[in-house]
């Protein structure tokens, strides 16, 4: 939505908070399938009242909506298939790696929250926080085993895509933006820990204030070819956030 100048009004969700609020704005009918359900985020309400969940089918819906044939973010069955696989292979893989060393650290926990959140959301995560804590390592399936095969494919799939781009291609599909490039940078990239100053949406712990397994990672595939260039694609791909003047959110 910033990439496309699209005016919207952001509702930040700290884990677990999220299944009180969503349910209102996904409704009773459910938008279930596999990955998501009504408590699912990210999710999105436009000026229509249409609500779209889950990422690649807001991506597709912003595709359709507002780039032409030849812009589209889901050009062939191929970035359809990669763009999927990121969400069902990369995705829980960093968020495991991310959470298995922040949950141990309440302050750390708290600082997220009052970094990225209201103060009565924070407040009331904080409150909540110890039984919070093991219901997102069972929700998400964290264990120490899973966490270190999954380090194993985090850097396998950023070798994959340093071999796609070492011909030179700006992009993993050729000169374009797709849907597959943005879920590598977004599910990829939060295992780097990349800050609102790189371009990132939200507050992460910063690199230079680990001392742990994150760090150690979040620098390892900083210095790879694959972590620079989806740190490039924040800085010249993301595009600038635009307050929308008006309630109507999305307008064609």
């Amino acid at each position: 939505m910033d990439c496309l100048g699209i005016p919207y009004v952001e509702r930040p969700l700290m884990p677990l908070i999220h299944f009180a609020v969503t349910p209102f704005v996904t409704g009773l009918s459910g938008h279930a399938d596999d990955q998501s359900t009504r408590f699912s985020t990210p999710v999105i309400k436009t000026d229509k009242n249409e609500v779209v969940v889950k990422s690649s089918t807001i991506m597709r819906f912003l595709s359709e909506r507002y780039l032409s044939e030849d812009e589209t973010l889901f050009p062939s069955e191929e970035v359809v298939q990669l763009d999927e696989h990121y969400n069902r292979y990369l995705g829980p893989h960093t968020r495991r790696l991310f959470y298995i060393n922040v949950l141990n650290q309440p302050d750390l926990m708290f600082e997220l929250a009052d970094r990225n959140v209201g103060v009565g959301q924070a407040w009331l995560f904080k409150m909540l926080f110890r039984s919070f804590r093991k219901r997102i390592l069972s929700a998400l399936g964290i264990t120490r085993e899973r966490v270190d095969k999954g380090i194993g494919h985090i850097y396998q799939e950023f070798e994959r895509v340093e071999q796609r781009l070492s011909d030179g291609r700006p992009y993993l599909f050729g000169d374009r933006l797709t849907a597959a490039d943005i879920s590598f940078a977004c599910l990829g990239g939060v295992a780097m820990l990349p800050t609102p100053e790189e371009g990132y949406g939200a507050y992460l712990p910063p690199v230079d204030r680990r001392d742990d397994e994150l760090k150690r990672v979040a620098t390892e595939l900083r210095n790879t070819e694959a972590g620079k260039w989806a740190l490039g694609l924040y800085r010249t791909d993301r595009g600038t956030r635009v307050i929308p003047a008006l309630p109507s959110l999305l307008r064609p």
